[in-house]
């Protein structure tokens, strides 16, 4: 295994100390791994100047293309396209509108979702000037709730995707069908619902109004870049609230080099043969988990579920519960080599998006010694 990654002289020079990778594509961390292509493409980008809005145009006609929605955009991040989102349906394409915000005083400003929705970033839709409100409650929600829920305040609806056990409510058919119905547009937050590829259509296809992914996760593009498919006009007005104009999305500003970036992961990661992936990081953390059988108060096995591990994983669980995870987390993330691997669902899970041919080994040898003492 090549030790570039593990002493890497940009981070020596500023104290900080690389890591193995085993947590999966949280941000936390550092996203996920840029193909060579990538990067060179970014570097090749930085070498000349464009026309910004030129260059969204372009770059958004191709993420609709992939997409199979109306139009698109390459924005700073699903979390950024959160953001725009919310711009878009609480101002359309009226400049006015656009300059008022994040006051959204004589607009429609609520983004209605269920109780049960994941509540992670909801602030990004705050951050834009809209209210979050809810419907239903911990227990799930009805047509009938969530239909008597819509008022003349309501500027979109929200459903969230996310990992993990799945939770009381309505399906996006179900949403889709209510708002349909009613007139409003429904924003889909998939930041992370790749694997697998069919997702990057499935939700435009179910009828979502805009749909946002992250692009710094498995596509493998830049951390700091996303991207925003839906329809053509509230595409257009999610352009007009983001930068370079001085409108509420300026801040999450997308650099020409990240464009061109995330286009080209984007090409790369429609072309590529993700079952060959899928069949090596299997491998990988079938290896890990053979390596800590038999260790006394320990269990790992192999989960894939695309619900709560999208991509492999070597699940491991503690008898001795909180305490253990704690301990065994700290001594991985703060040992030598660093190891980081995530906290979840009740135990540890050693994810491998990020893990490079060769590492695995070196984990399963360093949980295998912290687990001995």
């Amino acid at each position: 295994m090549p030790n570039e990654p593990l002493n890497n002289p940009v981070y020596a020079r500023f104290g900080v100390t690389p890591l193995i990778n085993a947590g999966g594509t949280h941000t936390t961390h550092g996203g996920s791994s840029m193909r060579p292509e990538v990067g060179m493409a970014m570097s090749l980008a930085s070498e000349s100047y464009v026309d910004l809005v030129e260059l969204k145009r372009a770059t958004g006609k191709f993420v609709a293309e992939i997409t199979g929605a109306e139009a698109g955009l390459i924005c700073s991040g699903a979390a950024g396209g959160l953001v725009l989102a919310t711009a878009a349906v609480m101002t359309g394409t009226d400049s006015a509108k656009i300059i008022q915000l994040p006051d959204a005083y004589g607009m429609k400003n609520e983004i209605l979702t269920q109780v049960t929705n994941p509540a992670s970033y909801l602030k990004c839709h705050e951050y834009a000037g809209a209210k979050v409100v809810f419907a239903g409650d911990e227990t799930g929600t009805t047509k009938d709730q969530f239909s008597a829920a819509i008022t003349d305040l309501t500027a979109a609806i929200l459903f969230t995707f996310a990992y993990g056990p799945k939770v009381p409510g309505l399906t996006l058919s179900e949403v889709v069908e209510i708002a349909k119905k009613s007139g409003v547009p429904v924003i889909v937050d998939g930041a992370a619902m790749l694997p697998p590829k069919t997702n990057l259509t499935k939700y435009i296809r179910e009828g979502a109004d805009l749909v946002t992914f992250s692009g710094g996760k498995y596509i493998g593009g830049p951390q700091s870049a996303g991207l925003l498919a839906g329809r053509a006009d509230l595409i257009e007005a999610a352009l007009l609230n983001s930068g370079p104009g001085m409108a509420v999305g300026r801040p999450q500003k997308v650099g020409r080099e990240e464009m061109i970036g995330m286009a080209t992961a984007l090409q790369l990661f429609v072309e590529s043969d993700d079952e060959n992936r899928q069949i090596s990081m299997r491998s990988k953390a079938e290896y890990i988990c053979e390596r800590l059988q038999g260790i006394d108060g320990v269990t790992a096995t192999v989960e894939q579920d695309f619900e709560r591990f999208h991509v492999p994983n070597c699940v491991i669980n503690f008898e001795q519960g909180e305490q253990e995870i704690d301990r065994v987390w700290e001594a991985l993330h703060e040992g030598e080599p660093r190891i980081y691997i995530a906290r979840n669902h009740g135990g540890l899970a050693a994810n491998m998006a990020n893990v490079r041919d060769g590492e695995e080994g070196i984990i399963a040898q360093r949980l295998a010694a912290v687990l001995a003492n």
